[in-house]
Order: C-alpha cells, then sequence, then structure tokens
C-alpha cells in the first residue's frame, strides 16, 4: 500500500513593521490562528502584538517544516515567551542553532 503525504505549505507571507526601522516578513499558514479565514489572518497579522501570539502559537505546536519559514531571529526571540515543555524547548533550540 502506498501513502500519500501532504506537506505543509503557507498561503503567501506578510511584511510587519515592529517598530520605525525594523520589519520582518512571516510565512501565512492557516490553522496555527484557529479561527480567521486567510484574508482575515493576513490583515490580523499587520499587528504585532497579534504576529508575536501567532509565532508564540507556531513554536508551542507547529512542526519544523513550518518553523523553518519563519525569520530564526524572530523564533529565538518569542522561544522565551512560548513556555514550551522541556523537551520541544531544547529540540527547537537545537534546530535553531
Amino acid at each position: 500500500m502506498k501513502r500519500t503525504f501532504r506537506w505543509v505549505k503557507s498561503v503567501g507571507t506578510v511584511q510587519v513593521a515592529l517598530g520605525p526601522d525594523h520589519e520582518i516578513t512571516l510565512p501565512v499558514f492557516p490553522g496555527i490562528l484557529k479561527h480567521p479565514t486567510v484574508d482575515e489572518l493576513r490583515d490580523l497579522l499587520l499587528n504585532p502584538a497579534v504576529a508575536r501570539k501567532y509565532t508564540v502559537l507556531a513554536l508551542r505546536k507547529a512542526p519544523w517544516q513550518v518553523l523553518r519559514e519563519f525569520p530564526r531571529e524572530w523564533l529565538e526571540a518569542c522561544v522565551v515567551e512560548a513556555d514550551l515543555r522541556p523537551g520541544r524547548e531544547s529540540a527547537l533550540r537545537f534546530l535553531l542553532s
């Protein structure tokens, strides 16, 4: 029997202004934030607080295949507040190093 796997893919990217001189590009993955549609998610991610929560939730539950599309520096900045299980935190820190 042959198995077919669907790989998760982003549906685009969003430029998020974190400050006057600092901007990041985040991938848009529906399902990390549960209820918004793809278009709503793009609009929501323009808010830096929502972008941070989105990244923290991705750190908690998304596979590495998804996380590797996020900016590495942004993941490292958000991993502290993600409150991860010790095993997941050490694995993510290893993958980010």
